[in-house]
């Protein structure tokens, strides 16, 4: 029996735990569900709840119609939002294996930033400190997020232009970044890495001179 219900936690099979919480750490139920939300203890992943603010779903002049934002305006926009808040991770905090952030309308993941860190005292770290600070005039809510595959997390039919729910779809629409960025942001680490790598070699090198 034991075996059986860990099979299917946190599937549609299992009655007692959400499995919408477990795979996007989120549920349009909210504390309304009828299943757990088994929040974690621990986790390599952090959410920042409600954090980006899409102009092109926001922006409204006085008189309530909606002020024109382009395409480029909005992916320059959500560029430096993303850029500044990685940044800001990885120098405060440690190494982010990987950042999303959610473009759905839904109120429980309108904004959502999702931060995987490599290590788990990492996020604990940042989710502490980010409660006690603000972002653009709002106060910023951290938590550990069950969610560290994003595989699981994200909409299938979203990634191929396909998914006909919209914003309002329950499975994660991730924002993409642009090209020029990702591969500054990552292409940076991985410039780092081999750098230490190389140190590091050398340095072998150099005792075994010494010995010999």
């Amino acid at each position: 029996m034991a075996e059986y219900l860990a099979s299917i936690f946190g599937t549609e099979k299992d009655k007692v735990n959400c499995s919408f919480y477990f795979k996007i750490g989120a549920c349009r139920h909210g504390d309304r569900c009828s299943r757990l939300h088994n929040k974690p203890t621990f986790s390599q992943t952090i959410a920042l709840l409600n954090i980006y603010r899409n102009p092109q779903n926001s922006s409204q002049s006085a008189d309530g119609l909606r002020c024109a934002v382009s395409d480029v305006e909005m992916q320059e926009h959500y560029d430096e939002f993303f850029e500044e808040v990685f940044t800001e991770m990885e120098d405060k905090y440690g190494e982010v294996e990987e950042m999303n952030v959610c473009d759905n309308l839904g109120d429980h993941l309108v904004g959502n930033v999702y931060v995987k860190f490599r290590r788990e005292e990492d996020a604990e770290k940042a989710m502490i400190d980010l409660n006690n600070r603000w972002f653009n005039g709002q106060p910023i809510h951290a938590e550990l997020s069950p969610v560290t595959d994003f595989r699981e997390a994200c909409c299938r039919q979203y990634e191929m232009g396909e998914c006909t729910r919209g914003g309002f779809c329950n499975f994660m629409h991730l924002k993409p970044i642009s090209r020029e960025l990702r591969r500054e942001l990552y292409g940076r680490r991985l410039h780092a890495h081999v750098h230490t790598h190389t140190h590091r070699k050398r340095e072998r090198e150099r005792e075994r001179e010494i010995h010999y």
